[in-house]
């Protein structure tokens, strides 16, 4: 019986704990100019204190371009992405949102100054990663590191997940961000998903009008809960 009794409570306990991980949804700003997948879908952020795991939930057709998730989390960053030229892939086309010719998509920043962007291409791309942002022509932007894009090779899934370590946009206790759904020649749709934006679809300059922010849990918080769950058992073992 006492041994039940320890074994729920340590059940309990680890739910508690887990719970403690931060969770945030995000949805599209409700407009189709790709068809929805990203304007009709929605984006879920959870973290453990040190890994920002990610869900996209696609809305309806096909995820075929690319989602650019610009990131402010360190002083600094840029107020639009005019100096943006680097065009070496399709990714990084989208995060300069320049189509390495003629053609740019400028976005203006309203309320952040992103410092990272996260760039997800499952199908035209199969591939997600982390960049710092800086200036300059192919090649500038700073590649940091995969962000475990799964699946890869399909538009149609349901869900798409990644995730990216905390301390590779400098470990922050909050950050801001907006998501913007763009093609790998710089051609921006009007869907958005953690925060907004206003603009004429294609090669024409956007405004962020709104943005979304995430908090990250204080370790001290799950330490504390942790030590008083262990605290609790202890004092039923020694009944």
């Amino acid at each position: 019986m006492r041994r039940s009794v320890i074994q729920a409570m340590m059940f309990v306990c680890a739910v508690a704990l887990v719970g403690v991980a931060n969770a945030a949804l995000y949805t599209g700003n409700g407009n189709s100019g790709f068809g929805g997948p990203v304007g009709q879908g929605s984006l879920t952020l959870t973290d453990n204190g040190t890994t920002v795991s990610g869900t996209i939930n696609k809305g309806p057709n096909n995820f075929n371009d690319t989602l650019v998730l610009y990131i402010d989390s360190v002083g600094g960053g840029f107020s639009d992405t005019s100096t943006f030229s680097d065009a070496n892939d399709g990714l990084r086309r989208s995060i300069s949102g320049f189509d390495g010719g003629a053609n740019r998509s400028l976005l203006s920043f309203s309320g952040m100054t992103p410092d990272y962007a996260i760039a997800i291409g499952p199908n035209n791309a199969g591939f997600g990663g982390l960049w710092s942002l800086a200036s300059g022509g192919n090649n500038s932007l700073n590649f940091i590191s995969s962000v475990n894009l799964t699946p890869t090779g399909t538009a149609t899934s349901p869900t798409y997940s990644f995730s990216f370590n905390l301390a590779d946009i400098g470990s922050p206790t909050s950050f801001n961000l907006l998501g913007t759904y763009i093609s790998d020649t710089g051609y921006r749709s009007d869907e958005a998903v953690a925060g907004n934006l206003t603009g004429t679809q294609g090669h024409n300059p956007f405004t962020q009008t709104a943005l979304a922010t995430y908090s990250v849990p204080e370790p001290a918080s799950i330490g504390l809960l942790g030590i008083a769950a262990i605290g609790l058992i202890g004092r039923r073992r020694n009944r």
